[in-house]
């Protein structure tokens, strides 16, 4: 028992610490500046969903992981990963939770007996008991998004809108009332068969709205920065002239207004009450290290830690310069499209093509830059991550043996030809990715092994070790929704293109020795 009472009081405090104030301050940062004012644009699904999803990790690798250490593992890095998974999970939990409670317990709610009476809309939820709106003037939009763990699905997501018979000042409509129907279908069938599903969706999400209870929900919402309201507004643009210069959604809620709570603020703690508890019983188990926790409370710092060691290939340095500044620009201009608004798992074509993604007919109508920006967009964290593992273990291989600038150039032409690939082979898809580049690297590795560039006797593992992933990525790329061009034509330009250089290299190196 003494032990374990050593284990509580090193460890217990942390964790509360970390959740609590990870969650408090993110209630503190979304109340300032997106609710109390709207000084940044960010969208809600960032604050109700992926905020929570990622940010524990940085409190918990700064601050919990280390004090981690004093509990004796038999496999250390498996075993005290799940007591970080057990902190992440609670914290998921509160942030998701609080955020929720945040958004519906802070909105003021304001009785009209129609939307004729507001002249400064500034409030979250309405009452309305009249509800005039002109059915002449309907108009919808739906985004198309992929989801599933390799982009199964498709999603329809239709968002139609009527406006408020009321008007502004210069005769145009301000207030839209806006329903959403969705669906969703498999994203690996054909693409005539998936144009016949979506056209019955649609038709029969029209014939909904149509005879939609438009007066019956108890209470509405007026959308703020989200997904759906951006839905909403390009549905809205269709009637353009008709619009004013800042239309509002208003969409209906399902439920009593009073009901909204329910009982969120009880399960903040209700969550942290439960991960806690069961964090307390999982320190039961490891045995305690008395040495590192002496240590720990000297201030010594382990002499190695792999973790640590990995977030540091983001420094440029060494044989790693090149990459390391690589991975920091797609994960830099990741983050700009997210916090701008683009959705972090499924980005539209729309929202791709703001941002540079590649397209023939903007590629070649003049936007020739796309053969380069599409190389450091990603559609999606999923595709960012395994971008960002390719890489590095191509890396690994590649910027040792061409040195920082073949290394870029090998990177950058590969991409730019793996970009040409797939403009020239796809009249329609949109293209983004740092795919095109890193097959090129592959394609260097390649085409190295036919030269002295590796030790004979390490060729063989060299080419168990990546041709597999080579392999499954064409073979994935065969089945739909990947761009096998760019990943063909990076990987045959950069395989050419590694000789070239290989070779121009030790002949330099050849002519400077006979000099």
């Amino acid at each position: 028992m003494e032990n374990y009472t050593a284990k509580f009081k090193h460890i217990a405090p942390t964790f509360i610490y970390v959740a609590f104030g990870t969650t408090i301050a993110t209630l503190l940062f979304r109340w300032v500046f997106t609710i109390n004012s709207e000084i940044l644009p960010i969208k809600e699904d960032i604050f109700n969903i992926w905020l929570p999803l990622i940010l524990p990790w940085i409190p918990i690798t700064i601050w919990l992981r280390p004090k981690l250490r004093i509990l004796k593992f038999k496999d250390p890095d498996r075993l005290s990963m799940l007591y970080q998974m057990i902190a992440w999970g609670t914290m998921v939990a509160m942030m998701i939770i609080s955020n929720g409670y945040l958004k519906t317990a802070t909105g003021k709610l304001v009785e009209l007996n129609s939307i004729e009476q507001s002249t400064n809309l500034d409030t979250r939820f309405l009452k309305l008991k009249k509800i005039e709106l002109n059915r002449e003037l309907g108009s919808a939009h739906t985004d198309f998004r992929a989801s599933g763990k390799y982009n199964q699905y498709l999603n329809f997501d239709s968002y139609f809108v009527y406006p408020f018979t009321a008007k502004d000042s210069n005769g145009k409509y301000k207030y839209w009332y806006g329903v959403k129907i969705n669906d969703q279908i498999s994203n690996k069938i054909e693409p005539e068969e998936k144009e016949r599903k979506y056209q019955a969706f649609f038709q029969q999400a029209i014939k909904n709205f149509e005879v939609y209870k438009f007066s019956e929900p108890d209470y509405f919402e007026v959308l703020p920065h989200s997904d759906d309201r951006e839905g909403f507004l390009n549905a809205v643009m269709h009637q353009e002239q008709f619009v004013s210069s800042e239309p509002i959604i208003i969409e209906p809620k399902d439920g009593l207004y009073s009901s909204r709570n329910g009982k969120k603020f009880e399960w903040i703690f209700g969550s942290f009450g439960i991960g806690f508890s069961v964090f307390l019983f999982a320190l039961i188990f490891p045995k305690y290290h008395a040495p590192e926790h002496k240590r720990q409370l000297k201030g010594i710092k382990p002499q190695s830690d792999d973790l640590i060691d990995m977030l540091k290939f983001l420094i440029p340095k060494d044989e790693h310069y090149a990459t390391s500044i690589i991975l920091d620009l797609n994960i830099l201009i990741f983050l700009l499209m997210i916090f701008s608004g683009v959705h972090i798992i499924s980005p539209n074509g729309l929202e791709l093509l703001e941002w540079g993604a590649n397209r023939r007919a903007e590629t070649t109508g003049g936007d020739w830059w796309r053969l380069i920006s599409s190389m450091f967009l990603h559609g999606g964290i999923m595709h960012l991550f395994l971008n960002i593992y390719g890489l590095v273990i191509a890396a690994l291989f590649i910027e040792p043996i061409f040195g920082r600038t073949k290394y870029f150039i090998l990177y950058f032409v590969s991409g730019i030809c793996g970009s040409l690939a797939s403009i020239y082979w796809y009249e329609n898809t949109i293209s983004v990715g740092a795919s095109g580049a890193i097959f090129g690297l592959y394609g260097a590795i390649l085409g190295l092994l036919l030269t002295s560039a590796f030790p004979k006797d390490g060729k063989k593992g060299i080419l168990m070790f990546i041709g597999p992933y080579v392999g499954i990525n064409l073979l994935f790329g065969l089945t739909g929704g990947i761009d096998n061009a760019a990943h063909i034509g990076g990987l045959i330009s950069g395989a050419v293109l590694g000789i070239i250089l290989y070779v121009s290299d030790k002949n330099t190196q050849a002519n400077r020795v006979d000099g």
